[in-house]
């Protein structure tokens, strides 16, 4: 029986406090700038088609100079092969947590 990884997103999804904020440090990027990603995202998806690849993704981290290789395979590893699975796996999971001011690490 294959041993399934649990993804990173469901994990952070468990934490609270001080355990939200440590990882939340060793995030391929800084939380405000995914917040931004995942927005930019789902605004642009609205008006044009996914293609089943990262091109918005990858336009949104060279326009914001963040590390593609980073950012895309923490990304993959929780589920967003593309742009739309980006929204459809991460970021609904995303704003599940930090929709939530309790869950807010700012106000930790």
């Amino acid at each position: 029986m294959p041993i399934v990884k649990k993804r990173e997103i469901e994990v952070m999804a468990q934490l609270s406090g001080e355990e939200l904020q440590k990882y939340l440090v060793r995030l391929p990027a800084p939380k405000e700038k995914l917040d931004d990603l995942f927005d930019f995202l789902e605004m642009t998806l609205e008006e044009k088609p996914c293609d089943h690849t990262n091109r918005f993704t990858m336009q949104f981290l060279m326009q914001n100079g963040l590390s593609f290789p980073k950012v895309s395979g923490w990304l993959s590893q929780n589920g967003g092969y593309c742009d739309c699975k980006i929204v459809e796996e991460i970021a609904t999971e995303w704003w599940k947590i930090f929709d939530n001011p309790e869950s807010d690490p700012q106000e930790i």
